[in-house]
């Protein structure tokens, strides 16, 4: 008889909650299960004609949450299941765009406006939803029967704001809707949402918080952040093992402009100030290092993490700390964005702590593989990784095919022949291997703020906090240049646990001229209200 899972509290409450809401949930916390037990929950209550819009980005995850619901459910709701293009196309599109100008041609999706260069101006309204041209040029492409992926949100958006029947339909027919992968939303994503809310159906955004932040400027949701610091809708969150203290949590909200209201004593959030170079800073570490394990109840070296902006201060602080410690460099993964490039990483990572005893295959490809719902690619996962984790690495190299083999099955349209030319000088390189191996209970872990990413430690220390350093300045810093540095300090203060230091010098280190700066505090540290959610110390 299969164990029955029941919902854990932080769960409980995000299925209780009757209004609005956005739900941030970290990787493997149970959040394909909150929402459908929400589902399940939600629809004891419909009448017969409603039902639920469950949005998935993907075809696999929306197929995977639909059959979880259709397992475990016994009512019969007339939910929506899908992506949210197939949403737009036969919830929107296709049922309203004939309210536009009567009779046309039968509808058909299209891949690309190239291959119709009558209609190549259409790829404006990704910029310009103004010009009254390009709506008109919209609808006669319609009228052709004509229906272009690259916008079926723009011509979703435009048909809701132009035939009022539409909404009245959504609404009628759905109560809630649910955006899973929040983060991923763009511009008119985010604004249907939010048109369907505010016209009445309750919304429950999705999303992984530090994958909102840390996978760059082209994923970069502003929108997830905003609905966070949004009074329309409740903040509830699903965490597994560890999570940041409340003060540490509250900073980096702060931080990316979701304000703090209530601001607790007990901050373990630090500035500290030393006089002179980054050299003093890593001596003043060791110096103050029994005292924080003792403040902290922290009894391992491999509990600290020092955090940098480049391999050069990694670098340079692994040469001036004389306590044990293992140096992580980046390497070409680290900073490439693509599901295919995170899982290699992730392989390479999990293989040596394979070694170590510390997982297993079947924790590896559970992880990313259902087993219920996809036996075969289950079954051929283990084979595949169990392959992988038996070899030496020196015979990683050899091997390669495997890694994609798995990324196939895995992410099968996303094959991507540069991430597999740099996995290849990877696995060529034995300080790229060496990066991944992980630190011993004895070693204090120095590693740059791209590799952190998805790590945490009980305590860090973020190095490099300066003007000109984080954020970059000069003619050539773009706005996305600036969006990019201040993921990288969201995770640098997010993989602390306990307590975070952020180090500041009076003198700062430029690698290109191989001199001294005098050095000024990053602006990044009187963003918003933050000064008030730290306290400062000077270190001698």
């Amino acid at each position: 008889m299969k164990k029955v899972t029941k919902p854990t509290s932080e769960q409980f409450r995000i299925i209780e909650e009757q209004g609005n809401l956005v739900a941030t949930a970290k990787p493997g916390s149970g959040k394909t299960f909150t929402i459908v037990e929400k589902i399940i929950d939600i629809s004891k209550s419909l009448l017969s004609y409603q039902g639920v819009i469950a949005i998935s980005f993907t075809r696999k995850a929306s197929q995977e949450l639909e059959q979880r619901y259709k397992r475990k459910s016994i009512t019969s709701n007339f939910h929506f299941f899908g992506t949210i293009d197939k949403f737009y196309i036969s919830e929107i599109i296709i049922p309203f765009s004939r309210l536009l100008f009567g009779k046309g041609e039968p509808l058909k999706v299209k891949d690309s406006i190239d291959d119709y260069p009558k209609f190549k101006d259409l790829k404006r309204l990704k910029e310009d939803r103004t010009d009254k041209e390009i709506f008109e040029l919209l609808e006669e492409s319609l009228q052709e029967g004509l229906i272009f992926l690259e916008i079926s949100g723009e011509t979703a958006l435009f048909i809701l704001n132009k035939v009022p029947q539409c909404l009245i339909y959504l609404n009628a027919r759905y109560t809630h809707i649910f955006i899973d992968e929040y983060q991923d939303c763009g511009e008119i994503q985010h604004e249907i949402f939010l048109k369907l809310v505010n016209n009445g159906i309750i919304g429950i955004a999705v999303g992984d918080l530090d994958q909102a932040i840390y996978a760059f400027s082209d994923r970069y949701s502003k929108y997830l952040l905003s609905l966070i610091g949004d009074n329309d809708f409740t903040h509830l969150e699903i965490t597994r093992n560890h999570r940041c203290h409340k003060t540490i949590s509250d900073y980096s909200l702060e931080l990316m402009g979701v304000k703090r209201e209530h601001i607790e004593q007990n901050k373990r959030v630090f500035k500290v100030n030393v006089t002179g170079t980054d050299e003093q800073i890593i001596y003043a570490i060791e110096n103050n290092l029994e005292e924080i394990k003792a403040k902290f109840n922290i009894s391992k070296n491999s509990d600290f993490a020092i955090l940098c902006r480049g391999n050069g201060t990694a670098r340079r602080a692994a040469k001036f700390l004389s306590v044990n410690n293992k140096l992580f460099v980046d390497t070409p993964l680290d900073k490439i964005n693509g599901n295919w490039a995170t899982l290699f990483n992730e392989i390479l990572i999990s293989y040596y702590l394979y070694k170590l005893n510390k997982i297993t295959v079947l924790d590896f490809v559970s992880k990313y593989i259902n087993e219920e719902l996809y036996y075969k690619d289950f079954r051929k996962g283990l084979e595949l990784i169990n392959t992988l984790f038996s070899l030496e690495d020196s015979h990683l190299e050899k091997n390669i095919k495997v890694f994609i083999k798995i990324a196939q099955i895995i992410y099968p349209e996303q094959k991507d022949e540069r991430i597999i030319h740099l996995l290849k000088e990877i696995l060529k390189s034995e300080e790229a291997l060496y990066s991944f191996k992980p630190a011993t209970e004895n070693e204090i872990n120095i590693m740059t703020l791209h590799k952190s990413k998805g790590l945490e430690f009980k305590c860090v220390f973020l190095m490099d906090l300066y003007k000109w350093i984080l954020p970059p300045e000069g003619d050539w810093v773009s706005d996305e240049d600036y969006i990019q540095a201040l993921n990288l300090h969201y995770v640098g203060v997010t993989r602390a646990i306990e307590a975070c230091y952020i180090m500041q010098g009076t003198m700062r280190y430029n690698e290109s001229r191989a001199r001294y700066f005098e050095a000024i505090e990053s602006p990044f540290l009187s963003r918003h209200n933050t000064q008030n959610l730290r306290e400062e110390l000077n270190w001698y």
